[in-house]
């Protein structure tokens, strides 16, 4: 997910990379099976945004990549797949740890242009195309009918490269591999962009009808080619997204964030119901507010205020929340339905998303100075899953094809150790 999001925070002082969490599980085989797991599994193909790509802390490398959900799902299935593995840092280097160092880990600043960010080139040995495809940023449009060639974002172009051969879409690489199976995970970077404070039907989200007819030809094309697939849902609620706290959380952490950082807290945001979009704001003020103390200015002020309907200013009221989760009611529900024309089985990134422990209490502190400063199940970009989200993702793809096609992959509940 989420190439327009990324360009939305760029520049902004934050974030850091995501470290792994170690994931103790109870593997179990599921009863009743009707064919081999690792035969249906064995030419799968992975379609979507960086959520299946396997993006943490908005940088995707190698050692992400083989930890994303579908990876995972594969090996599973005792089905390793083939990766478009990326060298070195990454294309773009994920954020360091602990955010406040303010830097990538290729000792890049996080200020530092898309544009101009290092795009390391695939592993020695990888041939394209891999089986997975997924690319971070693609919009159900874009897995149709964008290319390399055609891509016409700078950075974006040298990601395509390292995931596409030439003048190929992922819907055509696809089909070059004669997949036996197929995993479909697209729709999100048609909301996402609303979390920027500008949640417009047309402006910031695709409207359904625009974006219905288009996921369905994806589906199609694939229904031409396997009898076998998995489509991904999204979320349900924008408030639940590990990147969004209400103005009233950061208003009880206002003595914190005076404290540490010289951010003075606004009244507005005393009660307030107001989303405001972590990742974008409260990095972006810790720098403000420490440059004024090295400065002796007074501290950096913070609001929670809504600057207007077409400001963006990571802040979105609830009725603009109510529009965010009114698109994503309506593409989840026409994900569920095309699932069951075709016969394929579905799952929905809420498994994740919406755990009633996705979310810590909010501090500052941790945010800045915490090795999972959005959660564990979260990379350090307050929005991709981290290795153990992915794999709460894995586990509900391996539910949905246990009840769907009665593979018998094991499932693995996971258990997430404090």
């Amino acid at each position: 997910m989420l190439r327009r999001t990324n360009l939305l925070i760029l520049g902004i002082a934050a974030l850091a990379a995501c470290s792994d969490d170690s994931t103790p599980t109870a593997v179990s085989p599921s009863p009743t099976v009707e064919m081999d797991a690792a035969g249906a599994l064995s030419r799968y193909v992975a379609i979507g945004t960086s959520i299946s790509m396997g993006t943490q802390s908005d940088g995707t490398l190698g050692a992400s990549q083989k930890q994303s959900w579908v990876a995972q799902l594969s090996n599973r299935a005792e089905s390793r797949m083939s990766l478009p593995l990326i060298s070195g840092t990454g294309c773009r280097a994920p954020f360091k740890l602990p955010l406040i160092t303010f830097q990538r880990t290729s000792g890049e600043p996080v200020s530092t242009p898309t544009a101009n960010l290092i795009c390391a080139p695939l592993q020695e040995g990888v041939r394209l195309p891999a089986r997975n495809v997924a690319i971070a940023g693609a919009s159900t449009a874009d897995a149709m009918k964008t290319t390399p060639e055609t891509q016409p974002d700078p950075f974006y172009r040298k990601l395509y490269a390292l995931v596409l051969p030439p003048q190929t879409t992922q819907l055509g690489a696809m089909s070059q591999l004669a997949p036996r199976f197929v995993s479909v995970e697209l729709g999100a970077n048609e909301i996402l962009p609303a979390v920027s404070g500008v949640a417009i039907v047309g402006v910031t989200i695709t409207p359904y009808a625009t974006w219905a007819p288009t996921y369905r030809a994806v589906v199609d094309s694939v229904g031409r080619v396997v009898k076998k697939a998995i489509l991904v849902g999204l979320i349900h609620d924008v408030t639940t997204f590990p990147g969004m706290r209400h103005g009233n959380e950061i208003w009880q952490d206002r003595a914190s964030l005076l404290a540490a950082f010289n951010v003075a807290v606004d009244s507005d945001c005393n009660g307030s119901a107001n989303l405001v979009f972590v990742p974008a704001r409260i990095p972006a003020a810790v720098a403000a507010g420490l440059t004024n103390r090295s400065k002796g200015l007074p501290p950096f002020p913070f609001t929670c205020a809504d600057s207007g309907l077409t400001k963006i200013d990571y802040v979105l009221t609830p009725q603009e929340a109510g529009i965010v989760n009114t698109a994503l009611a309506q593409y989840n529900s026409e994900i569920a339905s095309v699932a069951s024309q075709h016969g394929f089985a579905w799952f929905e990134l809420e498994a994740v998303y919406g755990r009633p422990d996705i979310k810590e209490p909010f501090r500052a502190v941790d945010v800045m100075y915490s090795a999972n400063p959005y959660g564990r199940f979260t990379s350090a970009d307050g929005i991709h899953p981290s290795s153990l989200g992915s794999s709460v993702l894995t586990d509900a793809a391996v539910k949905a094809l246990n009840a769907t096609y009665r593979l018998g992959l094991p499932s693995a509940a996971v258990i997430a150790a404090r």
